[in-house]
C-alpha cells in the first residue's frame, strides 16, 4: 500500500554538484558548432568570452530576471530630494518609503513618474512625504523622490541588477542559476554560430530560443494581481 511519499532509486549520486565552470559551458557551445578539442584556438575563447558578456547584456534587456533582483534600503531626509543608486542597476522595480525603524516600521508604497511628468512639476522644492519617484536611466543612475522629503526617511529600492562578468579562467562559473545553464549554453553556440558555422545559424538560434523560454517560463513568481483605484486618502 502507498504512503504516498516518492522513494528515490538506491543508484542514484545522492548529490547536487554539477555546476560546469565558464570554461567548460564555452567548450560546450563550441563542441555544438563543431569546433572540439585541439581544434580550439585562443581566437575561439576570445570570442566566447566577448558573446558570452554580450548575451548577459541581451539577457538584462529581456528581464527583469529573478536572481538578479534585490533590495537597497538607504536613509533620506530634508536635505536632499535626489539620490544616487548603483550603477549596476537595470531597472527600478518598486519603491517603498519606511517610516519608524525597525521592527516599528511602516512602508508605504510610491509610484513612479516619468522624466516629463516630474518636468511638469510646478513647485519640485514643495515638502512633504514622498509619494512619487522618477527614475533617472543615466550611466550614473538615480532616484528623486517627489514632494522632496520632510524628515527622515527608510528608502527601500527593489531593483533588478546587472549579471556579474562572465569570465573563463580557473573554475569561475557564469553569474546564473542552474536553472538557466542549458539557456547560456545554447546561446553561446547561437552567437559563436555567427562567427564560425554560419550553416547552424538557424538551427542553434532555434535552439538557443527554446532553451531561454523555458528557463524565462520559470523565472517567474507565483502570486495574485489586485486592481484597485488610487484612494486619495492614501496620500493624506
Amino acid at each position: 500500500m502507498s504512503n504516498g511519499l516518492v522513494t528515490q532509486p538506491s543508484n542514484t549520486s545522492g548529490a547536487f554538484g554539477f555546476f560546469p565552470s565558464t570554461g567548460e559551458v564555452t567548450l560546450n557551445a563550441l563542441s555544438r558548432i563543431r569546433i572540439r578539442g585541439p581544434m580550439v584556438l585562443a581566437e575561439h575563447l576570445h570570442q566566447a568570452w566577448m558573446e558570452a558578456n554580450l548575451m548577459q547584456v541581451e539577457w538584462s534587456n529581456r528581464g527583469p530576471n529573478l536572481w538578479k533582483v534585490s533590495e537597497l534600503v538607504f536613509d533620506i531626509d530634508s536635505s536632499a530630494a535626489t539620490y544616487a543608486i548603483p550603477s549596476t542597476t537595470i531597472m527600478v522595480l518598486n519603491v517603498t518609503i519606511g517610516i519608524n525603524d525597525p521592527p516599528n516600521e511602516q512602508e508605504l508604497t510610491i509610484t513612479p513618474m516619468t522624466r516629463q511628468e516630474y518636468t511638469m512639476q510646478p513647485n519640485k522644492m514643495q515638502q512633504g512625504r514622498p509619494t512619487t519617484f522618477w527614475f533617472d536611466r543615466q550611466i550614473s543612475p538615480s532616484i528623486t523622490l517627489w514632494p522632496w522629503p520632510n524628515q527622515a526617511y527608510h528608502c527601500h529600492v527593489w531593483s533588478f541588477g546587472q549579471q556579474m562578468d562572465a569570465v573563463q579562467r580557473g573554475a569561475m562559473q557564469m553569474d546564473v542559476p542552474y536553472r538557466w545553464l542549458d539557456a547560456a549554453a545554447a546561446g553561446l553556440a547561437a552567437r559563436l554560430a555567427v562567427h564560425y558555422a554560419q550553416d547552424l545559424e538557424v538551427t542553434r538560434a532555434a535552439m538557443a530560443k527554446q532553451a531561454y523560454d523555458y528557463a524565462a517560463t520559470q523565472d517567474t513568481e507565483d502570486g495574485s494581481i489586485y486592481l484597485l483605484p488610487m484612494v486619495q486618502s492614501y496620500y493624506d
